[in-house]
């Protein structure tokens, strides 16, 4: 079974198409990179748009906490360590979630 965070890699960098690739995305481990694309896209979204960013390193991974005080809202993200390299790939959001950003 390949890796699911390998395979969001990919989608990520769309090389793997859903109409070119259609009976592999119907595989369970492409279904769950599936999922985690759809949730990076929402944080990605959500952090480039957030007023205020802070991340901190927890036993499982990270928590990520957006804030959007406009609008009186609060975003907490629990990530993976495998989700965060993926995010920081893109130099907008290594910016965002770096530990020296003021924000």
């Amino acid at each position: 079974m390949r890796d699911v965070y390998a395979i969001v890699r990919e989608i990520r960098a769309e090389r793997f198409s859903r109409n070119r690739n259609f009976d592999a995305h119907a595989r369970i481990e492409n279904v769950l990179a599936r999922r985690v694309h759809r949730f990076l896209r929402a944080v990605e979204r959500d952090l480039l748009t957030a007023e205020q960013v802070a991340l901190a390193r927890t036993d499982k991974g990270w928590l990520l906490s957006l804030g959007f005080p406009s609008v009186r809202l609060k975003r907490e993200v629990a990530l993976t360590d495998e989700e965060h390299a993926l995010l920081v790939e893109d130099p907008r959001l290594a910016a965002r979630l770096s530990p020296f950003a003021v924000d």
